[in-house]
């Protein structure tokens, strides 16, 4: 009994050592994998401003942070089925679906646009030296915002199963955030000074999160709900919900007059957030 573990062993030992040493060589260590690529020809349709796009499409692919923040804001989408499958909630004054509304297809603009440029800020000194247009590089990240939000708005339209009303509260809460909210994320942008690592995971990372990521995600709830409650509280509730409706529009507007103020913010701050993030190396 005692040499049966013992010659099972030696069996082993010669087994290994002989596929090793008939095996093991250093020309056969080595595999060739094809690169993938992805086609994002698409995005020529887009102009100047596809270079720029494209890179924050390949960082989305890439790093775990960005990626993470895209699918949770797809899980956004479906938040609102605890608030819209209540048609009582809905046809009645509950100021919270406000913030439902815009929840639904805010994810991305909300979590993605709070870091804005810090997702560059890894190599944000040398984007600098480039001969780019300041304003082509701030409209690309406004354009992906505003095309991922849509894509969510699409995904939004099941809703119509509850009723009509929670689908157009979804509407009213998509406006904002394109027209309103991610100009106001943009130019709260010039005020990041921390720099991302961006392979590091979302979860439990609280990495270029500062007090002003905190401010403006309370800002973006405030104010939407603050002004459903002042106009619903005096005027009716269908007013709430237009106002809301109409800062967006009034943003989409007026979108070239906003972006120029928020270029000639970040050309001030140039040199300070290159300083920055070049601190955190």
């Amino acid at each position: 009994m005692f040499l049966i573990p013992a010659v099972i062993t030696l069996l082993f030992y010669y087994a290994n050592f002989r596929m090793l040493r008939t095996r093991i060589y250093l020309d056969n260590s080595t595999t060739v994998k094809k690169a993938n690529t992805t086609n994002l020809s698409f995005t020529e349709k887009l102009g100047d401003i596809a270079p720029f796009i494209k890179n924050d499409i390949r960082l989305i692919q890439r790093n775990k942070r960005a990626k993470t923040i895209l699918l949770i804001s797809i899980v956004h989408v479906f938040f609102g089925v605890v608030f819209f499958k209540d048609s009582s909630l809905v046809n009645n004054e509950f100021p919270f679906l406000v913030f439902a509304s815009l929840f639904v297809t805010g994810g991305f603009i909300q979590n993605y646009g709070q870091f804005i440029p810090t997702w560059d800020s890894q190599h944000f000194n040398m984007l600098m030296t480039q001969n780019i247009s300041y304003r082509k590089y701030l409209e690309s990240k406004w354009y992906l915002m505003v095309i991922v939000t849509c894509l969510l708005y699409f995904m939004s339209i099941p809703y119509l199963y509850f009723s009509l009303n929670s689908f157009l509260m979804i509407s009213v809460g998509t406006l904002f955030n394109i027209g309103f909210n991610s100009l106001v994320l943009l130019y709260f942008g010039s005020f990041n000074r921390k720099r991302l690592n961006l392979n590091n995971g979302l979860f439990g990372n609280s990495q270029g999160t500062g007090i002003i990521q905190y401010l403006i995600q309370a800002l973006l709830i405030v104010l939407p709900m603050s002004l459903f409650f002042i106009f619903d509280k005096f005027i009716g509730y269908n007013s709430g919900f237009i106002v809301i409706a109409l800062a967006g529009a009034i943003g989409l507007i007026f979108k070239n007059y906003f972006m120029n103020l928020i270029e000639n913010k970040y050309k001030k701050d140039k040199y300070i957030m290159i300083n920055a993030f070049n601190k955190e190396m």
